[in-house]
C-alpha cells in the first residue's frame, strides 16, 4: 500500500511538470499570472539559516527522545528532498523559453521536507496537531514565494510531491488504506485544481489564495500515510502477548 503512495507523487511530479513547464498552453497560463520577481528583503536574506535551523530542530527532538530509527529517517527525507530539488530545477529539468528553470521550488521543499520530517520524529498521537500547524506554515511559504515572484503553482506542486513521496518512503508506520489513497491522488489533484484555476482567473492575488489553499491540503493528505495507523485487532493483541484468558480475581 506504501509504494502506491510513492508512485502517485512522483506521477504528480511528472504531470505538474508536463502540464505546466513542458506544455506551451500550461506554461503561458501560468507566466500570465506571475508577478514581478522581488528580493524578498530582509526575510529572504535569512531563509537559508531558517532552514538550518529547523533541519537541527528536528533532529535534535529525534535524538532528544531516543528515536534513532526515526531520527534517522527524518534526515534521509530532509536531506533527498531538498538535494533532489535543488538537482531536478538546475541540472536535470528544462524549461523551454528565456526563463531560468525553476521547477521544483526550493523552498517549499526545504520547508515540507522539515514538516514532514518533523511528523516522523513524534510520537503518533502529537502527529496531527504538528501536521496541522506544519500544513498552515507551509501554505504560508508557498504563497509568499509566489507573491515575490519566485516561483509558480506548478513549482509548489513539484515541490510537495517530491517531499510527499519521500515522506511515505521512509515512514515508520503501515497506513491505512484511504490514507494511502489519499496521499497517492493528491498530487494529480492538485495538478487539475491548479489549471482550472490559471485558465478561469488572470488576477494574482487570487492566484496566491489559491496556492496556499492548494498547498495546505496536499500536505495534509500526503502527510496522512504518516499520521494513520490500522485499528488493533484481536489479532495484533495476542502477538503482543495476550493469551485469551479471562482475568481471575485473587482468592479471598
Amino acid at each position: 500500500m506504501r509504494l502506491l503512495s510513492v508512485v502517485g507523487c512522483v506521477f504528480g511530479l511528472v504531470l505538474a511538470y508536463v502540464v505546466f513547464v513542458v506544455s506551451p498552453s500550461g506554461r503561458a497560463l501560468e507566466d500570465a499570472t506571475l508577478p514581478a520577481p522581488s528580493n524578498g528583503g530582509p526575510i529572504a536574506a535569512i531563509s537559508p539559516q531558517l532552514i538550518g535551523v529547523g533541519i537541527i530542530l528536528v533532529l535534535a527532538i529525534g535524538a532528544s527522545q531516543r528515536r534513532w530509527r526515526q531520527t534517522g529517517a527524518a534526515a534521509v527525507l530532509m536531506a533527498g528532498a531538498i538535494a533532489s530539488a535543488q538537482l531536478l530545477k538546475v541540472s536535470l529539468l528544462y524549461r523551454p523559453g528565456p526563463i531560468a528553470n525553476s521547477f521544483p521550488g526550493g523552498h517549499v521543499t526545504a520547508c515540507a521536507a522539515i514538516v514532514l520530517a518533523l511528523l516522523l520524529v513524534l510520537p503518533l498521537d502529537l502527529r496531527p496537531f504538528a501536521l496541522i500547524l506544519g500544513a498552515v506554515l507551509t501554505a504560508y511559504v508557498a504563497a509568499t514565494t509566489t507573491e515575490l515572484g519566485w516561483h509558480r503553482l506548478s513549482d509548489t506542486i513539484g515541490a510537495l510531491s517530491l517531499c510527499g513521496a519521500f515522506a511515505v518512503a521512509v515512514s515508520d508506520v503501515e497506513p491505512v488504506w484511504w490514507a494511502t489513497l489519499m496521499a497517492a491522488a493528491a498530487p494529480a489533484t492538485a495538478v487539475v485544481a491548479g489549471y482550472v484555476v490559471a485558465a478561469l482567473t488572470t488576477r494574482t492575488d487570487l492566484v496566491i489564495v489559491a496556492t496556499g489553499a492548494i498547498t495546505a491540503g496536499v500536505v495534509a493528505a500526503v502527510a496522512l500515510p504518516l499520521c494513520a495507523q490500522p485499528r488493533a485487532t484481536a489479532n495484533a493483541e495476542v502477538s503482543a502477548g495476550y493469551d485469551g484468558e479471562p482475568t481471575r480475581p485473587y482468592p479471598v
